[in-house]
């Protein structure tokens, strides 16, 4: 009878821990998206950030000129180890070459 409680107190904990988890995760998404919502919303109405009035530049440069960039170049440690090519044997199944007359020659017995 022990058994069977503690099974049963398992069980009611770990659906609490889940609806409590559901409910914690659905209540962080759904003040996310009226942030969001809002935060679209406010950028649309002052001119800017809405999808009908984005833009990109044509092209992008990026100057590097005045960088010192310093580095190795990264090997992987090892050797290469080449796999053999896959092996090829011949059927194991022999062909008997007197098997037609063999049959035959049961029949004749019938």
């Amino acid at each position: 009878m022990a058994r069977m409680a503690r099974q049963a107190v398992r069980l009611a904990l770990g659906t609490l821990a889940a609806l409590t988890f559901t409910v914690t995760v659905g209540a962080g998404l759904a003040f996310a998206a009226d942030e969001k919502a809002a935060a679209a919303g406010a950028g649309a109405a002052a001119g800017g950030g809405g999808e009908e009035n984005t833009s990109y530049k044509a092209k992008t440069v990026y100057d590097f000129e005045d960088d010192m960039v310093e580095g190795d170049l990264q090997r992987p440690d090892g050797e290469l180890v080449n796999a053999l090519k896959k092996t090829e044997h011949s059927s194991l199944i022999e062909i008997r070459k007197d098997f037609i007359p063999e049959m035959l020659k049961s029949l004749e017995d019938i």
